[in-house]
């Protein structure tokens, strides 16, 4: 359907001889899609002359339409809606900052214009993750651990600051994070247990098992200078200090966004560009450090 379409298109425009017009390529396989403003998607060809410029009305304040997540929303492209999709091709080429710009530049300017109509379905695919070495799997599955905690610990929470497991830089709260509390440096926290409780020590509070918590003990200083072990992890020393202020908790925020047309059509005075059974617009991925709770499901 795509070759007839773009053949009936080949055929409508040899038969316009207007002297200067170059067949377009409308080729955007591969390209990435660039954003700008409140909303504005592009995709440049390779030849940097043709762009397609999908403009969406909605609220992209503090990137909220990357960071939430969208199931099948749907909109309705028109060519003198809100939203809109316009196929461009230029007499030079074009950059990013183009569409970027309050007041559009002069150059290059715009050799022919196709507007679309259509219906364009979007999902916004987010995922959290702290890389703190352990996978979120493993973070959210620690039942082989329940009869090692008190009843109140939350399996899925072990230090309970309100950041689930798998999206907390410091799952037991100790103020060492989990990244750090590879003693071994095999890129595994999960096989690093200082005291043999079986407890691993980025879940254990007190890695050292002197009862002391490990919060309260040095993280630099061999208190009975046996040059063999810091204090926290030394059960010989059991000087009790208080807590510094426990850092700010960040993970990774990231998302896929897939644009998809489930029909589309772009023309102008002199021809048309039919995708009667779809067209794939593509897809924009990205990240962002987030501080902030998630919000509750």
């Amino acid at each position: 359907m795509k070759k007839l379409s773009f053949l009936i298109l080949l055929l409508t425009i040899n038969s316009c001889d207007d002297g200067d017009f170059d067949v377009p390529s409308f080729d955007f396989d591969g390209i990435t899609i660039n954003n700008c403003g409140n909303l504005v998607f592009h995709k440049i060809s390779s030849s940097k002359t043709e762009a397609l410029i999908l403009n969406l009305s909605v609220d992209n304040e503090e990137n909220a339409y990357f960071t939430t997540e969208l199931t099948d929303k749907t909109y309705s492209i028109t060519e003198t809606g809100s939203n809109t999709l316009t196929y461009r091709i230029f007499n030079g080429e074009v950059s990013s900052s183009y569409f970027c710009q309050d007041i559009p530049s002069v150059s290059p300017t715009v050799s022919k214009e196709w507007l679309g109509n259509g219906t364009l379905v979007v999902n916004n695919t987010i995922t959290l993750d702290d890389e703190d070495g352990v996978l979120a799997a493993i973070e959210n599955d620690l039942s082989a651990y329940v009869d090692l905690f008190d009843a109140t610990v939350d399996l899925n929470d072990i230090d309970g600051d309100g950041y689930p497991n798998y999206i907390d830089t410091d799952d037991d709260g100790d103020n060492i994070t989990t990244l750090k509390e590879d003693l071994d440096g095999d890129g595994d926290p999960t096989n690093d247990d200082t005291d043999n409780d079986g407890i691993p020590n980025y879940l254990d509070a007190d890695d050292d098992g002197d009862g002391v918590p490990s919060i309260n003990e040095s993280k630099t200083a061999d208190g009975d200078g046996d040059i063999l072990l810091v204090d926290y992890l030394d059960a010989d020393t059991t000087t009790v200090l208080e807590p510094v202020t426990t850092p700010v908790n960040n993970y990774k925020q990231s998302y896929v966004l897939d644009f998809i047309f489930s029909s589309l059509n772009l023309r102008n005075d002199e021809s048309e560009i039919n995708y009667a059974d779809g067209f794939t617009y593509g897809s924009k991925t990205g990240t962002f450090t987030i501080s902030d709770l998630p919000e509750a499901e």
